[in-house]
């Protein structure tokens, strides 16, 4: 019986596969742990937000209520001290894109959303520049 060449290439891909992964260092998998952990808490804290399958947004200077829709999570996380910051992309019933920023805050080995600011980017840009939020890499 001759050799089948897919079956040499599948356990080599494996093999380059579980290389790769065991390659990464620690840091670089906790950082993944912390991003899946903190995604989680994102996915569990809309679920318990959402109304009719919205995320009603009060504007409190007009006293409008917009429903949003999530539609893109950002990869980059920031931090401030004990504090993370995810960003996303919600849409309006009329198409329009916001951006929102999760603060999520960690107590007793739980994640947990503290604060969500959506379409304000001026707080966590003031964050920013006074060195408070830094990127996490």
């Amino acid at each position: 019986m001759k050799d089948d060449p897919g079956m040499t290439r599948s356990p080599l891909s494996a093999l380059l596969v579980l290389g790769l992964l065991c390659g990464t260092g620690a840091e670089a998998q906790s950082l993944n742990e912390l991003r899946t952990r903190l995604q989680a808490t994102l996915q569990r804290s809309l679920g318990r937000s959402m109304l009719g399958g919205a995320l009603p947004h009060v504007n409190l200077a007009t006293g409008a209520v917009t429903r949003y829709y999530p539609t893109e999570n950002h990869e980059i996380i920031l931090r401030m001290d004990d504090i993370y910051v995810m960003c996303a992309t919600l849409v309006s019933e009329n198409g329009d894109e916001a951006p929102v920023d999760y603060y999520i805050a960690e107590s007793d080995g739980r994640f947990g959303v503290i604060r969500m600011e959506i379409d304000n980017r001026a707080p966590l840009h003031a964050l920013m520049d006074a060195g408070r939020a830094a990127r996490l890499e």
